[in-house]
């Protein structure tokens, strides 16, 4: 996850950057893109992964849903 943001912080100063240096900011462009296209192989190359649960709690969750049959009836 650190490349990443590393990746996308790089990208964002090449882009402001290019701003402020116009007669460099065709090279700084093409570097910010280099940038983006790392993050993007980054992302991609990362497996899928649920981002509301970290994975130990969504073991515990799901082993103690089967456990119990998966539903609860309620008395009263």
């Amino acid at each position: 996850m650190q490349d990443i943001v590393r990746y996308r912080a790089m990208e964002s100063l090449c882009r402001q950057s290019a701003v402020f240096r116009p007669l460099e900011s065709w090279r700084l462009l093409a570097e910010a893109e280099m940038w983006h296209h790392k993050a993007l192989q980054e992302i991609a190359s990362r497996p899928l992964e649920r981002a509301d649960v970290p994975p130990t709690a969504r073991t515990r969750k799901e082993t103690s849903s089967n456990a119990s049959g998966g539903s609860r009836a309620l008395t009263g």
